[in-house]
């Protein structure tokens, strides 16, 4: 299986993303000022809004909820799009702790996101969680 190409980016950098291909975007902020990303050969767009925390106990923190939600969307692009760009503001935590997560999940391993990026263990925990209760159901 060829893997998807994973673009973790800061949210700057994100607004300069441009792709030939077919690709989607999870979109991360602290407090929802999202930057504008190109709409071409966009398939879809995922925004959340959680604070870059590994303490599940801020109300402000990633939540099963939205592990939830960025799973459905990940799953409903999956097979539309050859890249997934994924970007939180500073491209060192929150998007690295999802790319490792779908690395996990897709593919059977984190990729090459703890070597490289210090990827939030909170976001990662509960992604890859959230998907084996969902596996388990199925």
């Amino acid at each position: 299986m060829e893997r998807k190409h994973f673009e973790v980016r800061s949210a700057y950098n994100a607004e300069l993303f441009r792709c030939d291909r077919p690709w989607a975007a999870i979109s991360i902020t602290t407090v929802g000022d999202f930057p504008a990303l190109s709409e071409e050969n966009r398939e879809g767009l995922l925004q959340l809004v959680f604070a870059d925390t590994a303490d599940p106990s801020r109300a402000d923190s990633f939540t099963s909820s939205h592990a939830a939600e960025l799973l459905d969307f990940v799953e409903e692009m999956w097979d539309r799009v050859e890249v997934l760009l994924i970007h939180c503001e500073a491209g060192l935590s929150r998007s690295p702790g999802v790319a490792a997560a779908l690395s996990r999940i897709y593919y059977g391993d984190d990729g090459p996101w703890f070597e490289y990026d210090f990827p939030n263990t909170l976001v990662y925990q509960l992604l890859v969680d959230g998907h084996k209760r969902r596996s388990a159901r199925a």
